[in-house]
């Protein structure tokens, strides 16, 4: 028995000429699955390695035959990359001098070593040994001698033991991300942090996502990228749990959706019965020629080659990651609703310690209690980028497949929550940007409300004012097109790639035209990020099936695509860490208006703070009581207006506003301020007896504590907004009978605020 069984290996490591093992020269068998439902032989177990240094067969296995006196040959066909390697037939009988005719019909297991003929083995790339993700296939027919019908059939992939998807790829980009996305929050509850980090994170996140959905195009991957691509589902909150699977599927159900039945495979060891061909046994009596039956054989051979290079589409994408097509939209969504809530519970934390470090003193805390609110919802803003793009692909799929109308539902608020905000504030920030203030027309209010800033201002401070609206158009709309070309675009691979291929070349174009970032490494970085992106999906096109592009040329190809996303992966690490001490352990002080400049120095009353930030610089406040004081400050300041000046805020309609001589406060003298003008109100001998001009930041000091006066006004309880829990703002006592006293009734909302020792200024709030 063991001699007959011994020979019977010969035939099985057949199978192993371009047969997962870490070490070099060695091809074994992935998945060996039958090509038929029906067979007369039953493997239980197969496992064959062969060896590239002596070309010899390892093998273990456990057969039988299930029908007595079964004599057959064997017809196999093996193929890399689309090529042939061994494309022959074998007359078992004549070849084992008739040993192994029958097979034995009880099952034996055996494992041995085994050595095959070097005319099976030559033609072996030195490739096949190295590449990871090896794409070479086997197929075994065993046909029946006495009516050339089908016994069994037995595919198997072959494996070397290298691939490009890697469970350490995962964990190190996903931690990646995640650090990028604590140190931004980091920079971002500093308050006067001027770190690209607050925004760098979404790159770093956006740029897996799209390595990801790079995976979901209708195309014909090499295996390479396709392992590759499997790396980032993480990106889209693909982690698969099979009891949530269960319950969707059970939810599904129950609304109307249809679930359907799990892959007709039976799995016994690692061998999987696989419904890939016809169930009806062939009859090769019906060929007349052995030409004729040798096409059937390479036709049976291109299904299975059909079979194991159908690496294309979203739903394969899915189902190799175990997920139904119709349940990765539920799954994505509960995911994103669980982020959220860990979101919500990282931040009643934060507020936690924040508050305790505040009663002790620390500064940090100070400040970001004091913009808590508008910390919360930028980081809002952020969950709404975090799920955008994996909710609006597969919400968009989910249109598309029907079914379940909870599933709908999930697919239609997942892309509402994700967008409205977003949208909301787009057309706010646009709006908001129009109104601009007569003494600074050339600082968007953007750039100038504390509140609005530290919220809203997560979404554009990566540009200039000029183009603060480059965030939602064109990258949002972007993402969007990105989502309907990949959901919609099914089954229209030329629709898919050259849709992604314009999607960033439009934007390359617009970053090349407009240059929207604050500075030059922006500019570089983004447009470097985009034109690799650009390129990934336009090599795709060699994946198109009707290009014919081959086996070996679309793996090289493969390969260029997995550096063009690996490259900026590298550079955005170096930015994290270049990133993680900007601003404060290097490049200090070198804050723009675009990076909160402004909101220090010009602080709106709408803003409604309790504590506003300190001043920057020292200017003598008492200098600004009067139009023609804030005028000859004005000649020691620069356009760009970067520094600390304290003076009236008017609308856009420049209504002046009193001064303490009665002129207002957009007049000019006719000669320049002097230490002897008359217009200089340090000759005034009430100043003269005062003491000596006061900072600006002591004079704030003093006026917020209610210190000083103000001629004919005194200090009221009346607040300046409805939401402002602060006094002492001067008002007249009396109605106002002057001409100079109505236009600052005219002003709505207006008051004066003592500034210490008679200097001051006002604000208009809204």
């Amino acid at each position: 028995m063991w001699a007959r069984s011994s020979i019977l290996l010969g035939f099985l490591s057949i199978f192993s000429v371009l047969p997962t093992s870490v070490f070099a020269g060695i091809l074994t068998t992935d998945a060996v699955s039958y090509c038929t439902a029906d067979s007369a032989v039953d493997v239980q177990h197969l496992d064959i390695t062969y060896h590239q240094s002596n070309r010899s067969v390892t093998f273990s296995f456990s057969i039988q035959a299930i029908e007595s006196d079964l004599n057959v040959d064997a017809y196999l066909y093996l193929s890399a990359y689309g090529r042939d390697i061994v494309n022959l037939t074998i007359p078992l009988c004549s070849i084992f001098d008739g040993i192994i005719c029958p097979l034995p019909t009880v099952n034996f297991t055996g494992y041995g070593t085994y050595p095959i003929p070097e005319q099976y083995t030559k033609d072996i790339p030195a490739l096949a040994y190295s590449v990871p993700d090896l794409e070479a296939y086997a197929q075994l027919q065993l046909i029946r001698t006495d009516n050339n019908q089908v016994a069994a059939c037995l595919q198997a992939t072959l494996s070397n033991g290298k691939s490009t998807r890697q469970i350490g790829v995962a964990i190190g980009t996903g931690v990646f991300t995640l650090v990028a996305l604590l140190v931004g929050l980091w920079h971002t509850g500093m308050v006067y942090s001027p770190s690209p980090a607050q925004y760098r994170w979404f790159d770093i996140l956006y740029l897996f996502q799209t390595a990801a959905a790079s995976g979901l195009l209708s195309v014909e991957y090499p295996t390479v990228y396709t392992s590759f691509s499997r790396n980032f589902a993480w990106a889209f909150a693909l982690f698969y749990s099979s009891d949530m699977q269960n319950s969707i599927d059970q939810m599904r159900s129950d609304t109307g959706g249809t679930v359907e039945a799990a892959p007709d495979n039976q799995i016994v060891n690692n061998l999987v019965t696989s419904n890939l061909y016809s169930r009806n046994l062939v009859d090769f009596n019906s060929f007349t020629s052995p030409l004729a039956l040798r096409a059937y054989i390479e036709e049976r051979a291109a299904v299975v080659q059909s079979y194991f290079d159908d690496n294309s589409g979203l739903a394969h994408y899915v189902e190799a990651m175990h997920f139904r097509e119709k349940n990765v939209l539920d799954t994505i969504f509960f995911f994103y609703l669980a982020f959220i809530g860990i979101a919500i519970v990282f931040h009643i934390i934060v507020f936690i310690v924040v508050l305790i470090c505040a009663k002790a003193g620390a500064d940090w805390a100070k400040r970001l209690r004091q913009m808590w609110w508008g910390f919360c919802g930028g980081n809002a803003l952020r969950l709404c980028l975090i799920g955008f793009l994996p909710l609006w692909i597969f919400g968009f799929l989910q249109f598309r497949l029907g079914g379940s109308g909870l599933s709908i539902f999930f697919a239609a608020f997942g892309i509402a929550i994700t967008f409205l905000p977003l949208l909301a504030v787009f057309i706010l920030s646009i709006l908001r940007s129009s109104r601009t203030y007569s003494t600074s027309p050339n600082i968007s209010r953007l750039y100038t409300s504390y509140r609005w800033f530290h919220s809203v201002g997560v979404l554009y401070r990566p540009y200039r004012q000029k183009f603060h609206y480059f965030w939602f158009a064109p990258l949002i709309l972007a993402m969007i097109a990105r989502a309907g070309f990949i959901a919609f675009g099914r089954d229209q691979p030329w629709a898919q790639v050259i849709g992604n291929v314009v999607i960033e070349f439009i934007l390359l174009l617009l970053l090349v035209i407009t240059r929207p970032h604050k500075d030059l490494k922006g500019d570089f970085l983004i447009f470097f990020l985009c034109f690799c992106r650009m390129c990934a999906f336009g090599l795709m096109i060699a994946f198109i099936p009707s290009v014919a592009v081959g086996g070996i040329v679309k793996t090289i190809i493969g390969f260029v695509i997995i550096v063009l996303f690996g490259v900026p992966t590298i550079l955005l690490l170096l930015g994290l860490f270049w990133n993680l001490g900007y601003g404060y352990w290097w490049r200090r002080n070198k804050r723009r208006i675009e990076d909160g400049l402004e909101v220090d120095r010009f602080v709106d009353s709408q803003d409604d703070q309790q504590d506003h930030p300190e001043m920057r610089q020292s200017v003598d406040a008492n200098t600004f009581v009067s139009g023609a004081g804030t005028y000859g400050a004005r000649q020691s300041v620069e356009p760009s207006r970067r520094t600390s000046v304290i003076e009236p805020i008017a609308d856009r309609d420049s209504r002046a506003a009193p001064t303490h001589y009665g002129s207002p406060t957009g007049s000019v003298p006719s000669s320049p301020v002097g230490p002897n003008s008359p217009t200089n109100q340090l000759n005034d001998p009430y100043w003269r007896t005062s003491g000596p001009p006061m900072a600006s930041a002591a004079a704030y000091d003093r006026a917020a504590s209610g210190g000083g006066h103000y001629g004919d006004r005194y200090p009221t309880d009346r607040p300046l907004s409805s939401g402002s829990n602060r006094t002492n703002y001067y008002t007249p006592m009396s109605p106002p009978t002057s001409p100079i006293h109505r236009n600052v009734d005219e002003i709505p909302r207006a008051s004066w605020r003592n500034s210490g020792q008679g200097t001051g200024y006002f604000a208009r709030d809204g």
